[in-house]
């Protein structure tokens, strides 16, 4: 496995655990779940191009 595809599965897994749910503040919360949907969508387009 190369460094990058290595770095990739962390980042992957590092976003995967994160939980917006065990965030009490709630504007903090929905900045959080929308961050997560943005680097979401990013990462699809990534993988279109």
């Amino acid at each position: 496995m190369t460094q990058k595809a290595s770095l990739e599965k962390l980042i992957f897994t590092l976003l995967q655990s994160i939980d917006p749910k065990g965030i009490a503040d709630e504007s903090l919360r929905q900045t959080v779940e929308l961050l997560l949907n943005l680097v979401a969508q990013i990462n699809l387009k990534i993988k279109e191009l």
